[in-house]
């Protein structure tokens, strides 16, 4: 009951927060970062329930993607303080990774793909970026048996892979294409690799 009561606190609070920043949207020069960093203190209160009930990695990974999301949608096109309050976001994470290793990793890369999907670039320079973030993750948590990184990462992975595949495919970057097999054939060997039981 108090699990079902700390998801749904969090999920109507940035339901909350996303919906009042879309009605003061540039009421003053502070109200997105007011709204924004609101969403960090809220995420720091939902920390400190998770912790005291003992909730899934599942459920953390869960709250942090909310989290990108609100946070996003609350600057809307203001690139830096999205990145900067999904930094600080991201810091809350680091006092659980000592006992919640896979939750916390796995939480974090969120964090990480948020902060790059929100740096200046070319959409496909982005995708490029995801590629090898989640490719390191899935490879990650392959070999240290993070479970839940591995999944969320391979999934990750795979699906920049196929919207890269397609993009070069149409735009006859038949080179690039073949990079990119290469590139996911070398991850894919490694996860499975590392996924193997050690032979003593």
């Amino acid at each position: 009951m108090r699990g079902f009561i700390l998801y749904a606190g969090i999920v109507l609070g940035n339901f909350g927060l996303i919906k009042l920043s879309e009605r003061w949207y540039g009421a003053a020069w502070f109200t997105e970062w007011l709204f924004g960093l609101l969403t960090v203190g809220l995420f720091a209160l939902f920390l400190k329930g998770w912790k005291h009930i003992n909730a899934s990695s599942g459920g953390l990974v869960f709250v942090t993607a909310l989290s990108m999301l609100a946070i996003d949608s609350i600057f809307f096109v203001q690139d830096l303080p999205a990145i900067i309050c999904s930094f600080l976001l991201g810091l809350l994470l680091i006092p659980i990774y000592t006992n919640h290793r896979d939750g916390a990793l796995t939480a974090g890369g969120f964090v990480l793909a948020n902060i790059l999907i929100n740096i200046e670039t070319e959409s496909s320079v982005t995708v490029w970026l995801i590629l090898g973030m989640t490719g390191i993750g899935a490879l990650i948590g392959s070999r240290f048996r993070f479970p839940l990184l591995k999944r969320c990462f391979t999934v990750l992975f795979l699906l920049a892979a196929i919207l890269l595949l397609l993009i070069n495919f149409f735009e006859e970057a038949y080179f690039i294409v073949l990079v990119l097999v290469v590139f996911i054939l070398l991850v894919v060997i490694g996860s499975y690799k590392f996924s193997r039981p050690s032979v003593s």
